[in-house]
């Protein structure tokens, strides 16, 4: 790539970004964002030299269709003619949402099907992870957490056929499954990610319910009439958790959570409906949008945990416009924060996050999180400066946490951003956030990166290439 600026000799390593990039054959293209193949980015640093590769994900989707030439497979947003039948949730297994380091390879994630492994050096496909025979085609969400103890926090859903269970188990650190609960939930709500604090699991039950339709997609349907609810579970036991009721609402991602005096406190980026979903990506694809999708509101909901069953909760609206909290991610281990090799990433770029600079007082949590055990006291974003309306974003924002702050670097007219993926210092270099952008008016695509301590002095560094990589969801950073 061609590199201007100085980036630094002692950032050394590679940032890998996953996404849909298959999204048409034989003259047939996909109607929903989330359905197209996924494809691995490697962005290699060293020396001040960047260099890419990419490759597609070896799915038996991918290799059965690249045979044909042809879609063969319905997947969650699009229904193919004659399709082959689906005899497993692995059938629609796309491997396009997420990456996750893990033992010396990189996973390739999705929602609902199982990772794939994946070559760090050269992006080979190496096959499905197992995890035993038991829990062949285990749904394994794209955004696990760790547990500190080499371990991991999962869950799974897959709604088909009428459930409503939601799967919560702990992968061990030889990736055994060392716990398992089948939990019986009050509506077959979409669920993307959840949270952790030291003590328990945090899942958003929405207002978004599986019902029936042409497609996956097409069958989570806005029931505004049933409450949201939070689903508090405790690490230790499974078994222990409460239910509390909220008023309706749809969630992707979550921020940071705190366990303190009997209360427990979530961040998450809150919508008032569904719509995002079930038009706004659909949109992306077929150009048509039938409403202007609303944006999420940064939120903290805070519940009694002494308390009974379906206690009230407390929700404190920020009014601050933005979507997928960027931070290290962290998790906490018998009261002491773990680094983790992968830094927390999500897909920021096409959701219009508004730039607010009144923003007002922060919640105490916000103010607890600033201070206490290391969390991150930043949260970094995407947002679309030039026209709130638009999906795309062209701006990186960041919001401090202990004070009332807002920043932000205008990327420029054609430009559209993805993820900001922060870097955490480390004995060899100061912290740092990174990230990848496509120039539309000049058909480059590249990437950036700015100091984390002062965004709006612009990238201290760029590198780009005379030609197009497709927009993709999350991705991680692995020091050499």
């Amino acid at each position: 790539m061609q590199v201007s600026g100085e980036w630094p000799a002692q950032l050394s390593g590679n940032l890998y970004r996953n996404g849909p990039a298959k999204m048409s054959r034989a003259g047939r293209a996909y109607q929903h964002w989330f359905d197209g193949d996924g494809m691995v980015q490697q962005f290699s640093l060293a020396n001040g030299q960047i260099q890419h590769q990419a490759k597609f994900i070896q799915t038996k989707k991918f290799k059965v269709e690249e045979a044909a030439g042809a879609f063969k497979y319905s997947t969650a947003g699009t229904v193919i003619p004659n399709a082959l039948p689906i005899r497993n949730n692995d059938d629609l297994n796309v491997a396009n949402t997420s990456l996750l380091p893990r033992h010396g390879e990189l996973l390739a994630l999705w929602e609902a099907g199982s990772p794939y492994r994946l070559d760090t050096k050269t992006l080979t496909t190496l096959g499905v992870k197992s995890f035993g025979d038991k829990f062949k085609g285990l749904p394994f969400s794209a955004h696990p957490l760790a547990d500190g103890q080499g371990g991991l926090w999962n869950f799974g859903v897959w709604y088909v056929g009428g459930e409503k269970q939601l799967r919560v188990y702990q992968v061990a650190a030889d990736d055994s499954i060392a716990r398992m609960e089948v939990i019986e939930l009050p509506q077959a709500s979409y669920l993307h990610a959840f949270a952790q604090s030291e003590n328990k699991l945090v899942f958003y039950i929405s207002s978004c319910v599986y019902d029936e339709g042409e497609t996956y997609i097409d069958a989570f349907k806005w029931r505004p009439e049933l409450p949201s609810q939070l689903l508090v579970i405790d690490k230790a036991d499974f078994r222990a958790r409460q239910l509390h009721p909220l008023p309706a609402g749809f969630v992707f991602h979550f921020g940071q959570a705190i366990d303190k005096n009997d209360e427990l406190s979530v961040q998450l980026c809150l919508y008032p409906n569904s719509a995002i979903l079930t038009q706004g990506m659909k949109g992306l694809l077929t150009g048509v949008r039938k409403t202007k999708t609303p944006h999420a509101e940064l939120v903290t909901i805070t519940v009694p945990l002494a308390e009974a069953q379906s206690s009230p909760a407390r929700i404190n609206r920020s009014g601050v416009m933005m979507e997928f909290p960027q931070f290290g991610q962290q998790t906490m281990s018998n009261k002491e924060f773990v680094q983790q090799t992968m830094s927390k990433t999500e897909f920021v770029p096409l959701f219009g996050i508004e730039a607010r600079s009144d923003l007002g007082s922060h919640s105490e949590l916000e103010a607890e999180l600033a201070s206490e055990s290391g969390l991150s006291n930043t949260l970094y974003c995407i947002h679309n400066t030039k026209d709130s309306s638009k999906l795309a974003a062209d701006t990186l924002g960041n919001r401090g946490l202990s004070v009332d702050s807002y920043s932000a670097y205008y990327l420029g007219k054609g430009k559209i951003a993805e993820e900001p993926l922060y870097i955490p210092a480390t004995e060899q270099h100061e912290a740092y956030v990174l990230m990848t952008w496509l120039d539309y008016h000049n058909a480059r695509s590249g990437l950036s990166l700015f100091r984390a301590s002062d965004i709006c002095a612009g990238p201290i560094a760029s590198a780009q290439m005379n030609r197009v990589l497709p927009l993709g969801f999350h991705g991680c950073f692995i020091n050499a």
